[in-house]
């Protein structure tokens, strides 16, 4: 007698039911387009409506490639299925790196805030089976738990994502009522509806970062073309660009130095365009062009009623920025209590908003730029040593229009284009003889290529053409000063002094010099002095000078 035999008086085994198996695969599989509760009282699904509901189940979450969709319809299944009013979709593979990716009528931005939600059980549930009750507070595994008695958790189900064997994640689920008696395949069909999903998060998640990828090489390829755009043919610029496309492929800080009009914000975005941020935002701002008092808010945002005037929350420009680039153009007119701050902001990644006692994480490049000799505002204790030294990782100096003669013509050549397409009623494109393309070549040009820019501008405006002669120059003039860049200098000249005037003497003359040549007007005056109105003013209101318009 083999071991397959058996006593004659035992009765046979039952062979396999075909229709009890079907019907436990039903049970498992079923997913009614209502919740789960209301199908608990219905009558048997029939087996073409059960499969039909599991496909499109599979289907939906399978073929759903957007992160954030799929999350929001991952948990809007898994609410319905149960019958639970509150959940959390978490993602992390083990207790510490477990994050919150969607929650519904739970409100929190992390972990640590989620206090109605036992952290011991979500960690048991991550490394063991899933947990499922109709009633925590009677469950003996769960009614000792301080969280769910302080919150009075009714039913609660916590299941795993499970990918390749390891855990990914959890779906979260609970109710302030408890439910009826669960059907008998609720925690296998749960299970397998979390591998599936774990399986089509996985997807989507390795879906977007091919398309991120993608994005990143072919800015990559146009790097190139991108600062191509920036129009020259001066070999200085030309080795410029060449560092700058570099500074591109890092993350570092970088400092870009140059007079006033040369383009330093051009090339900022230029080394955005090129760089992995380049899908992210770009924000801009020039730290010159708002009142002290108002920087802190700006750079770091503000709550309701942090000050008079603060009538709803801004994020600030930190935040604005958050994956992108930042960049803060006359660096050196922030004050010290700022400086401070944004070390601080760069230093640990997080910003906390005016009148918050919450922090924000930001990851932000900084691009700054200055028209001002920072190390000399270091040594004179204007700007604070330890900043410049975050913010002048990389240094990028771009060069003035009057050491680069050459770019003069291309330059023109540019703007001309683009001025023509606000005159399409002339007969014949706009252009610039030899001769006063030359002229234009001698003049220094104090606001450099923004100068030139505006100059070609009124041309297009003014000049009927088709020509644009050494004689018609003098009528476009303007503003424009004659002379060589030999005998101009590049800054007005200071008012003679004594050789033991003060810094203070010295820089108080030049005010009130430009002053009195502005005939009183702040603007022209700041103009005359290569600086912005606001820092005129705050100069002014440092040296006492009274100065009525």
């Amino acid at each position: 007698m083999t071991n397959r035999s058996r006593d004659r008086n035992e009765p046979p085994m039952p062979g396999p039911d075909p229709l009890s198996d079907l019907e436990e695969s039903a049970d498992l599989a079923e997913v009614p387009p209502r919740s789960m509760t209301e199908a608990w009282d219905a009558a048997e699904w029939s087996l073409e409506r059960t499969f039909d509901g599991l496909t499109d189940v599979l289907s939906s979450i399978s073929g759903n490639l957007e992160f954030s969709s799929l999350t929001d319809e991952i948990l809007s299944i898994a609410l319905s299925t149960v019958g639970a009013s509150r959940g959390v979709l978490f993602l992390g593979e083990t207790p510490s790196t477990l994050s919150p990716a969607r929650a519904v009528n739970i409100e929190s931005d992390s972990l640590a805030d989620l206090d109605r939600i036992s952290q011991t059980l979500l960690a048991q549930v991550l490394s063991g089976p899933p947990i499922l009750t109709a009633d925590a507070q009677t469950d003996v595994r769960l009614r000792d738990i301080p969280s769910v008695r302080l919150h009075q958790i009714r039913a609660v189900l916590c299941v795993p994502l499970v990918k390749r064997g390891r855990p990914s994640g959890l779906i979260y689920l609970d109710h302030n009522a408890p439910l009826p008696a669960l059907p008998r395949h609720t925690r296998r069909f749960m299970s397998a509806f979390a591998s599936v999903a774990a399986v089509a998060l996985d997807n989507a998640r390795l879906h977007g970062e091919l398309l991120l990828e993608n994005a990143r090489l072919i800015r990559r390829t146009t790097a190139r073309e991108t600062f191509g755009r920036i129009v020259t043919t001066d070999p200085g610029m030309i080795e410029l660009l060449e560092r700058a496309a570099m500074v591109a492929q890092v993350d570092f800080s970088a400092l870009i130095l140059g007079e006033s009009g040369t383009g330093k914000e051009l090339l900022a975005h230029a080394i955005h365009e090129a760089s992995n941020r380049a899908l992210q935002p770009f924000v801009a701002y020039n730290c010159a062009a708002v009142p002290s008092e108002l920087m802190e808010s700006l750079f770091f945002g503000q709550v309701r009623g942090a000050f008079t005037g603060a009538v709803r929350d801004t994020p600030g420009l930190f935040r604005q920025a958050d994956g992108g680039v930042l960049f803060l153009d006359e660096i050196g007119e922030l004050n010290g209590e700022l400086q401070a701050k944004l070390l601080r902001a760069l230093q640990d990644g997080v910003v906390r908003p005016l009148g918050s006692d919450r922090e924000y994480t930001a990851n932000v490049r900084i691009l700054a730029a200055t028209s001002r000799d920072l190390t000399d505002l270091v040594r004179s204790g204007r700007f604070r040593e330890d900043l410049y030294y975050r913010l002048n990782v990389l240094e990028l100096r771009v060069p003035p229009l009057r050491e680069r003669p050459g770019d003069i013509a291309p330059l023109v050549g540019h703007f001309l284009t683009r001025g023509s397409l606000q005159r399409p009623d002339r007969a014949a494109p706009l252009r610039f003889s030899k001769e006063a393309l030359d002229r234009l070549e001698a003049l220094s040009w104090r606001g450099n290529v923004r100068e030139l820019e505006s100059f070609v501008y009124r041309a297009c405006v003014f000049c009927p053409g088709p020509v644009v002669d050494v004689d018609d120059l003098s009528a476009l003039q303007g503003s424009l000063e004659a002379g060589t860049s030999a005998d101009r200098p590049s800054q007005p000249p200071l008012p003679p002094t004594v050789p033991t005037a003060s810094l203070a003497d010295v820089e108080r003359s030049a005010i009130v010099d430009a002053l009195r040549k502005a005939g009183g007007n702040k603007s022209k005056a700041a103009r005359f002095l290569g600086l912005h109105r606001n820092s005129l003013l705050r100069r002014m209101e440092r040296l006492d000078i009274h100065w009525q318009d």
